[in-house]
């Protein structure tokens, strides 16, 4: 496996793309890696589940989730999880700027992490 370091420039849309996870092979059945599907805007979007920040691995695998602070204090990353798991208990940031829209499966993609 090869370890790559992500710095800002790799982090532009199409500069950098992260292949999906292959099936795990056992006993000739197929096991499926389950995404994470999100909405934003009325625009849904799979992401491909890879341990890091959710907005950094979507914008890696070339999704554009809208953002700007990326510190959870703006809110323009805010994510609605349609489907998925293994994704971090809300965090004090999100539990702050979302309040009780984390109950509707409303996240901060800059805070929810991938685990």
């Amino acid at each position: 496996m090869i370890n790559r370091v992500l710095t800002v420039g790799s982090l532009i849309p199409g500069r950098m793309t992260v292949k999906p996870p292959a099936p795990v092979q056992t006993e000739n059945k197929e096991v499926k890696t389950e995404g994470i599907i999100v909405e934003q805007n009325g625009n849904r979007m799979e992401i491909h589940p890879v341990k890091g920040k959710l907005l950094d691995i979507a914008l890696i695998q070339g999704k554009q989730i809208n953002y700007k602070c990326r510190k959870g204090t703006c809110g323009q990353c805010t994510v609605k999880v349609i489907k998925g798991t293994g994704l971090s208990v809300p965090n004090e940031q999100e539990q702050k700027k979302l309040k009780n829209e984390l109950m509707n499966g409303y996240r901060l993609a800059c805070q929810a992490e991938i685990l």
